[in-house]
């Protein structure tokens, strides 16, 4: 195992298991919870996993931005292993064997926004990355898509660039939805099957800058237009 330029001391590191990937997961003092609920997951499934503890960046949309950095930090503490990222409010439902036979250098899910109405080519809650060359350049590419980064920006912009930037070159196998499934969403029409990772979604009770700004700009158009009536009415008198 290298050196981490992420504080080890907050780090709860658990190796050892037959598996071939290491869970990899990062999480912010307000996600600890739901962090200890999937390393509660983790230990019943006999997985090897790396909680980290890091420190909060300010507001949500930049905290989904150390996801590359801490992934590729991974790659470099544990070289002879490939990694499983996943979201910190994620629990593991069923054993994970899927993963140790994984050729391709990335598993993601692949998402159709016209007909599920999502917001991004792909979901990064569960990402499997191979330990490899191409592995790493992935991570690398994904880093830098987020080097100038808006203050709005998420992590799913920048691997969206980074992906497309090595589309003829990578090795990509389309996650199952089994494994990245939202708990009260109806990813696919009449899902009845197993369900291997489940996904809590407590992101949506973070104050997201994006959503932040919007309410203060309305505000702002509210007062002028308030504003304008009122000298309107007293010119018209």
């Amino acid at each position: 195992m290298s050196d981490s330029r992420f504080d080890a001391t907050k780090a709860t590191i658990m190796t050892g298991h037959k598996h071939s990937f290491m869970v990899c997961c990062f999480y912010t003092d307000n996600y600890h919870k739901y962090a200890m609920a999937l390393k509660e997951s983790l230990d019943k499934f006999g997985l090897n996993y790396c909680l980290q503890k890091v420190e909060n960046r300010g507001h949500w949309e930049a905290n989904t931005r150390i996801k590359p950095e801490f992934l590729l930090d991974c790659l470099h503490r544990f070289q002879d292993m490939n990694l499983l990222y996943l979201d910190a409010d994620a629990v593991v439902k069923k054993p994970l064997d899927y993963f140790d036979d994984i050729s391709e250098d990335l598993a993601i899910y692949t998402t159709s926004k016209a007909v599920e109405g999502m917001s991004h080519d792909f979901l990064t809650g569960t990402i499997f990355i191979k330990n490899n060359p191409m592995g790493k350049l992935l991570l690398e590419k994904w880093v830098q898509a987020q080097s100038n980064a808006k203050q709005t920006q998420v992590d799913q912009d920048s691997i969206e660039t980074a992906i497309y930037q090595l589309q003829d070159k990578i090795s990509i196998l389309p996650l199952p939805l089994a494994y990245i499934k939202i708990f009260d969403t109806d990813m696919a029409k009449n899902y009845d099957s197993e369900i291997y990772i489940e996904q809590y979604q407590a992101s949506r009770g973070q104050t997201k800058l994006r959503r932040k700004r919007i309410r203060q700009r309305n505000r702002l158009i509210g007062a002028i237009v308030i504003l304008l009536v009122v000298v309107a009415m007293i010119l018209l008198k």
